[in-house]
């Protein structure tokens, strides 16, 4: 099997790409990033297709990976040759494998071929696109390979049991699996063999309780009577407690009222004796406290306005007073000034309106610079601007006529590839069955009919046949002519248009050179075209006129005003400049008095107001020094505590003295009341209360209802230790159901281990068949590699060899390491020669291609070096196709 060439429509970013394969050794040199592993990728899918999964969130498929980013369409086409026939495989890849599309065509017929289906790559290789992967295909930076059942199936030439094969892992992990259900020792998810253990001994230690549950019921039920009989006794004590409090609750209703006067009037003389205490300096009048709260809210309202004041103060800027040390100018002054402000004013205007604008004068100033070398005449413009005109017509009937030339180009295009696909008409194809009809007519009657009759039929059909030759040559020849005649009318249309099309660019380029040598000589700024150009020069000289005719009507209309401006000058700034002085102006130099004057005003009149709000400030600080001495005066003859506001230290004395003067009626009340108690009735104060008593009786409920509670608890413990005897009577049964069911675990779980080791065994006797062959490749490829005149690792080739899983062991000083021991290019070199070794066990008879993708990154130059030979000698007996991305390596 051979490729032929290859065409990619759109694959990655390789686009209309075509590449013809030689028979041999195929380098294919590019840089990186031209797309040499996407080539190799698309090599592979055209054989196998792109890989599919409907979840992608985990890793990154081929699909996704070369599906164009712009929607295009994806995929081309490969010829190759395989078994004497010549194919063609068409694919297309969409978004999903059902999106794909796959045509394969007889390359020298261009029909459609059923010799393949769309899974091509199998049929023709043999093995899946994994073991595709892992043979013939090698991938940059994956040179090792690994074992799978479609190669051991290709191998063992059990091609015809390949589901079997390929069922194999399935059937011995399903083996693996039910024996680790037997037999997993997990507490987590214990396997069911331990499971039924468990159960077991967990039966065998609840049983083992019986005895000791039996004897906890005959205690608990003792403890029950025992129990019943403290609540007997503590509810005939409570009887009796209910009548001693009913009879004690008649006494205390006549004591009831004494015991409360007497208790109010202790908690209110020690109220009292507080009072006295804070008030031991002397009692204030109504009068005096009503003047002090007077005094506090006079003096909050001093504190808020001065702090409002010196708020305000502080946000605003420092008033600037040296110009005002003498005195500060008055409203009739600042008016005068601001009066012969607006005469300088207006005497300044009057003499600059005989000058022209700033940007009038900006303006002249550029269009003189525009028109310096050239100031065109109206006859030259006017004459430019029907040049542009002309242009701009030639241009679009230049772009028509393209547009007509490439319609009829395609049009010829598309009536030459109709013409060769019509190359065979019906006709033809009629005449050539009636001619094979009358050639086998003739055969057949010339041998199976008399000799008379067959003589005749044959000359007939002879005749036919000279009949129909003649037919299909005279409809050949005229087809011919007509075909001839088409393209000549075609070739002629495009002949006229292409003269037609130059002589319009001729034209065109004459004037575009007229108009931009005219152009050259102004500055302009880009536009889309000429006449855009000739317009804005046209604006610009009508504009740099007019402000030429104004420039000068003024120099005409300026008239002497500089001497009464001079004088009023002097008059001004002879009053204002002392204050100036201040401010660092000189107006003699600088000017801007009307900004001066009124900037002047503003600092007078924050200045006057600063001294306003002083002496306000001033007052309200006199005020509130003398109103807080009266306060503190009086405040300091009361024991308040001092961490109080101001306001609440005077609420607190009138608060108090409220309250003791209520506080000495109530207890004047109080004493007249109990001595008239005590003279009415004999008070008793041994009596016990019936508080007291009813505080016992609910010390005798609490105690009752903690008995009935455990009662009820030692009722239930025994209720459930006599449901566990019976449950526990029952387990002796349930232990000898598990004990039968765990004998049947055991057998089942010997019975999967004994599967589970001879499909093993049956695995290893099969691939032992081929793993002498791959060893003795193996060992062929290092020595053409690693040989005497070759690159030297120091390991012998013996040392080197392949376990059934195709992994690379070395045996070196007695022990058997693997292939990560070695240097990465070493890795990359034993790698190689077991994939080489590989392919030669695959295909003894066959020689598929070999494709691989700049596998030598990690070689040193000589392991390069031995390697390409190796290559180049695989490629005498198959086509190898070789990408790198570096001379060095080819």
């Amino acid at each position: 099997m051979k490729l032929v060439s290859c065409y990619i429509a759109h694959f990655g970013k390789i686009t209309e790409f075509k590449y013809d394969f030689d028979e041999g050794f195929n380098p294919i040199l590019q840089e990186n990033g031209w797309g040499k592993t996407t080539f190799s990728v698309f090599i592979k899918a055209m054989f196998y297709g792109l890989e599919y999964s409907p979840n992608t969130k985990k890793k990154l498929l081929e699909r996704n990976h070369y599906l164009p980013w712009d929607g295009s369409l994806c995929g081309g086409n490969i010829v190759f040759t395989a078994k004497d026939h010549r194919y063609r495989i068409e694919r297309t890849f969409g978004k999903t494998d059902k999106d794909d599309t796959f045509a394969l065509y007889d390359d020298v017929t261009g029909l459609l071929s059923n010799d393949y289906t769309e899974n091509i790559g199998e049929e023709l290789f043999r093995v899946d696109r994994d073991s595709f992967e892992k043979s013939v295909y090698i991938p940059q930076l994956s040179l090792g390979t690994g074992m799978t059942d479609s190669l051991n199936a290709k191998m063992g030439n059990l091609t015809a049991a390949r589901d079997d094969i390929s069922n194999f892992d399935v059937a011995l992990k399903s083996v693996k699996d039910a024996r680790v259900e037997y037999t997993r020792n997990s507490k987590i998810n214990p396997g069911k063999l331990y499971g039924v253990k468990n159960e077991i001994n967990k039966c065998k230690e609840e049983y083992e309780k019986l005895p000791a549950i039996e004897e906890s019921v005959e205690a608990m039920s003792c403890l029950v009577e025992e129990k019943q009989g403290s609540l007997n006794q503590l509810n005939a004590e409570k009887v009796k407690l209910a009548e001693t409090i009913q009879l004690q609750s008649k006494k205390e209703q006549e004591l009831g009222a004494y015991k409360i006067h007497k208790e109010n009037l202790d908690s209110e003389l020690g109220k009292l004796a507080e009072l006295e205490e804070f008030f031991k300096s002397g009692l204030p009048s109504d009068d005096e406290i009503v003047m002090l709260e007077q005094t506090e809210r006079d003096l909050a309202v001093h504190e808020r306005a001065l702090r409002g004041l010196s708020e305000d103060r502080s946000r605003e800027t420092p008033v600037f007073d040296k110009p005002f040390t003498e005195r500060i100018p008055d409203d009739s002054e600042f008016a005068m000034w601001n009066k012969m402000a607006s005469n300088l004013s207006e005497l300044r205007a009057k003499a600059e309106h005989s000058k022209l604008s700033e940007e009038s004068n900006k303006q002249l100033t550029e269009l003189k610079f525009f028109f310096d070398k050239m100031e065109p005449t109206d006859e030259q413009l006017s004459h430019i601007e029907r040049q542009t005109t002309l242009i701009t017509g030639l241009e679009a009937r230049v772009s028509q006529s393209n547009e007509r030339l490439i319609a009829l180009r395609a049009e010829q295009e598309a009536n030459e590839k109709l013409n060769k696909k019509n190359t065979v008409s019906v006709w033809h194809i009629i005449g050539t069955i009636f001619l094979a009809i009358f050639i086998m007519t003739g055969v057949v009657f010339s041998n199976y009919l008399t000799d008379v009759v067959g003589r005749i039929v044959e000359i007939v059909s002879f005749v036919a046949i000279i009949v129909d030759v003649v037919i299909l040559s005279i409809s050949g020849r005229r087809t011919h002519k007509n075909k001839m005649k088409q393209a000549a009318e075609y070739e002629e249309r495009v002949s006229e248009e292409e003269d037609a099309l130059e002589l319009s660019t001729l034209e065109l380029r004459e004037l575009q050179e007229e108009c931009s040598e005219f152009l050259s000589h102004f500055l302009l700024t880009r536009a889309d075209t000429m006449q855009e150009n000739v317009y804005e020069i046209r604006r610009k000289l009508d504009q740099y006129r007019h402000l030429l005719e104004e420039e000068k009507s003024r120099h005409q209309e300026a008239e002497g005003t500089l001497d009464e401006l001079a004088d009023l000058q002097l008059e001004l700034y002879t009053k204002i400049q002392p204050f100036a002085t201040w401010y660092g102006i000189n107006l003699y130099e600088m000017g801007g008095e009307y900004e001066f004057l009124a900037q002047l005003k503003k600092d007078a009149e924050k200045y006057a107001k600063y001294l306003e709000e002083q002496e306000e400030i001033d007052s309200h600080e006199s005020s509130i020094k003398t109103m807080t001495e009266d306060i503190n005066s009086i405040l300091s003859r009361y024991p308040i505590n001092k961490s109080l506001e101001r306001l609440e230290q005077i609420q607190s004395i009138s608060i108090k003295k409220r309250a003791y003067t209520a506080i000495k009626e109530r207890v004047d009340n109080l004493k007249e009341e109990i001595a008239k108690f005590e003279e009415m009735y004999d008070v008793n104060e041994q009596v016990q209360s019936v508080d007291d008593l009813q505080q016992k009786q609910n010390i005798l409920d609490e105690q009752i209802m903690e008995l009935n509670r455990q009662i009820m608890q030692e009722k239930d413990n025994l209720a459930q230790a006599l449901e566990d005897v019976e449950r526990l009577s029952d387990i002796s049964e349930q232990i000898e159901r598990l004990e039968v069911k765990e004998k049947e675990f055991k057998k089942n779980a010997e019975l999967l281990t004994k599967t589970e080791d001879f499909l093993q065994r049956a695995r290893e006797s099969f691939q032992s068949k081929y793993m002498q062959p791959l060893q003795n490749g193996l060992h062929k490829y290092l020595s053409l590699i690693n040989g005497p005149e070759a690159t030297k690792s120091g390991y012998a080739i013996e040392d080197f060899e392949l376990d059934m899983d195709l992994n690379i062991k070395l045996a070196y000083s007695g022990s058997t390491k693997s292939a990560e021991y070695l240097s990465q290019g070493y890795q990359d070199l034993v790698a190689l020669c077991s994939r080489l070794a590989l392919v030669d066990v695959l295909y003894p008879d066959e020689k598929p291609i070999l494709i691989l993708d700049d596998p030598f990154t990690n070689l040193d130059d000589k392991k390069i070096k031995e390697s390409l030979k190796l290559l180049h000698k695989i490629a005498d007996e198959r086509q190898t196709v070789y990408f790198t991305c570096h001379d060095s390596r080819i």
